[in-house]
């Protein structure tokens, strides 16, 4: 953590009360009835949600002037840090994403889990930490900002303050861990309470090993936590081999940075729920999956308090997958179809993905004797045909443009010969029609074969159940059929 000091809103050596003030644009009587005055049922309103591995968590939400004082204190705060890049939460241009990918084919990462982090970090601390440097804040003004930024003698969950005051705790433990892991080479970071190291060789011992099942923290490195006012969640640490599924802040990390496939089923049913019954899907969703008081949810009567949950998961798909994954495609254009008041951003989505009638499926070699008679053929009958040569420019991303017109086709015509089973991008194509068949997707594999049948359908067991059409120069006979496959 460093110290910016900048000129004009430089906390660096605050001394007085009314220097403080004057920083957060209020007034000193103000502050101090809010701070001193004010009943504490009046300063905060508590509630409890549902953890996503279990439990309740206590949010603490600041109300009215209080709420306003500690968002000006946190913007302050913000301005004077900078943060060592191992801190990921509560960062801007920083996140779960980013954290993720520091972590990435990595032979071995460890997860550890603070204990109650928020609520371990007291008054006390919050004072000490602004009395000492890099602040050197006078003892009677770091009072008032430990008053304000603490409830209950801890730090709130829900206040604007809380995240950039536990950074700033927590950064003597970052500094520690740091220093002890420099040796093994191993890479650190912390995302609020959610710690990882992780090795591209073997993981230290010393460290952290596995035992019987447990994963076991090292005595040393349990003794910083424990130097540092913090306590390991001994139940949530997790030595992951790469031969297991390595998860960091929630998505994979073995090979690409992912997301868990049961989070996306989740999100496919929700949508699947919502689009039968969007309010009986709304109150199961917060009332016996989340486990909220039905008193205190305000459900709605056309299910758009689970809409807008909806649209909010497909934006975590998006912002971790791209907006060009096919999942997240497909579930924000199936959202589309059966929304009647659909966010702005979905027409554009929904202009980018007109439907094409078919994809043709192909080796380069297949072009001229195949690819092109059956093409002109489609066209002339009026079928609409992705075909790469002409729908591809100089320029355009390959990957992308397949990706998006596979998402966009209505039937795909792999076109099957003794050219494409040695080939890997056909093979691509068609075992990502075959993966969508598989998981529920619409069957709308079409296979052509030209060649030795037998060669070619052992290379491809997965289509062993599906009819083929076979090539025999008759691309207009080939055409009509698949248009009176899109007529039914």
């Amino acid at each position: 953590m460093k110290l910016l000091n900048p000129p004009s809103r430089s906390i660096h050596k605050l001394d007085s009360l009314d220097l403080l003030c004057n920083l957060l644009g209020v007034k000193k009587g103000h502050l101090l009835f809010i701070c001193y005055k004010r009943a504490d049922e009046k300063k905060y309103k508590s509630f409890e949600i549902p953890k996503k591995r279990g439990g309740l968590r206590k949010i603490d939400s600041p109300q009215k002037g209080l709420r306003v004082i500690q968002q000006k204190l946190a913007e302050l705060l913000t301005e004077n840090l900078e943060f060592k890049p191992c801190v990921q939460g509560f960062i801007k241009g920083r996140g779960i994403l980013q954290n993720a990918i520091l972590h990435k084919k990595s032979n071995w990462v460890l997860n550890v889990d603070i204990k109650d982090f928020f609520g371990s970090i007291n008054f006390g601390r919050v004072r000490a930490v602004f009395i000492a440097k890099p602040f050197e804040i006078h003892p009677d003004v770091a009072t008032v900002i430990a008053q304000i930024c603490c409830f209950n003698n801890y730090l709130p969950q829900g206040a604007a303050t809380s995240p950039v005051v536990s950074n700033i705790v927590a950064s003597i433990l970052d500094n520690r861990i740091i220093k002890h892991v420099r040796s093994h080479r191993l890479i650190y970071s912390r995302y609020a309470d959610d710690i990882t190291l992780s090795a591209k060789r073997n993981f230290p011992r010393e460290i952290a090993h596995v035992s019987d099942g447990r994963t076991i923290i090292g005595e040393d490195l349990a003794n910083i936590f424990s130097r540092a006012s913090f306590e390991i969640n001994e139940k949530k640490s997790r030595l992951q081999s790469k031969y297991d599924r390595q998860e960091v802040t929630g998505l994979i990390t073995n090979k690409k940075v992912n997301i868990p496939a049961e989070y996306k089923n989740k999100v496919r049913a929700a949508i699947y729920h919502w689009i039968q019954d969007p309010k009986e899907a709304e109150r199961k969703y917060f009332i016996d999956i989340l486990k909220l008081n039905p008193d205190e949810v305000e459900l709605t009567e056309d299910g758009r308090k689970l809409k807008h949950n909806i649209y909010g998961r497909l934006s975590f798909i998006a912002m971790v997958k791209g907006k060009d994954d096919p999942t997240y495609v497909k579930l924000i254009l199936k959202m589309a179809e059966h929304d009647k008041t659909p966010p702005k951003f979905l027409k554009s989505i929904k202009e980018e993905y007109k439907m094409y009638d078919v994809f043709l499926c192909h080796a380069s070699e297949d072009k001229a004797a195949i690819v092109e008679p059956l093409y002109e053929a489609l066209t002339k009958i009026g079928v609409h045909a992705f075909y790469d040569s002409k729908e591809i420019a100089w320029g355009d991303s390959l990957i992308e443009t397949i990706n998006k017109a596979l998402i966009k086709s209505q039937y795909v015509i792999a076109v099957m010969t003794d050219n494409s089973v040695v080939k890997a991008w056909p093979q691509k194509e068609i075992n990502a029609v075959l993966n969508g068949d598989i998981s529920g997707g619409t069957k709308r594999l079409l296979p052509l074969i030209h060649g030795d049948k037998e060669k070619i359908l052992n290379n491809n067991f997965l289509m062993s159940d599906k009819l083929y059409v076979v090539w025999q120069e008759n691309p207009d006979e080939i055409a009509q059929k698949i248009k009176a496959l899109l007529a039914s």
